[in-house]
């Protein structure tokens, strides 16, 4: 949509990828929060959430202009609190019995492809100005858009339904 609207009617579309990177901060946070049993990690989770939630308060009312510009330094915090949480994850799964069903598993996959994809997007917003958002960073933005898309399809193919609770 935001490609789209800025290129056909030429429009700043900060604001709607702005949004999208928000909800889907959110979004897998609270997905991951879903998975984690552990009370400890939970809170880390919850804690997580609280910060990233008052620094987007923080930069959007001090810093940025969320309609006009798109917020990178939001992107690189979300983006690496997001590793965080999956590694969260990851470390629990390890030390469960679910270890022995990892391929098999629809949420291994999942965070997998979320993981390779975060740890991709970090470095790119951090020179993104350098590259200008044009020819590489098109083409970078597939890829990682690419190998996310092939995790969960692998996850969807080798998932086995008892494994996805």
């Amino acid at each position: 949509m935001g490609y789209f609207i800025g290129v056909v009617y030429r429009k700043n579309t900060s604001f709607i990828y702005n949004l999208w990177n928000f909800l889907n901060s959110y979004f897998y946070f609270f997905f991951f929060l879903s998975l984690i049993k552990n009370t400890f990690k939970r809170n880390i989770i919850k804690t997580i959430i609280v910060i990233y939630s008052i620094i987007s308060i923080i930069d959007i009312t001090f810093y940025n202009n969320f309609i006009e510009i798109g917020l990178n330094a939001n992107v690189i915090i979300g983006s690496t609190f997001i590793v965080i949480v999956v590694m969260l994850y990851f470390t629990e799964l390890l030390k469960s019995e679910a270890v022995l069903g990892l391929n098999t598993s629809i949420y291994f996959w999942i965070s997998l492809g979320v993981l390779f994809f975060n740890i991709g997007m970090i470095p790119i917003f951090v020179i993104a100005r350098i590259i200008e958002y044009r020819g590489v960073w098109d083409v970078i933005i597939l890829s990682l858009n690419l190998i996310m898309a092939s995790f969960f399809i692998t996850g969807f193919i080798a998932s086995k339904k008892e494994f996805n609770k």
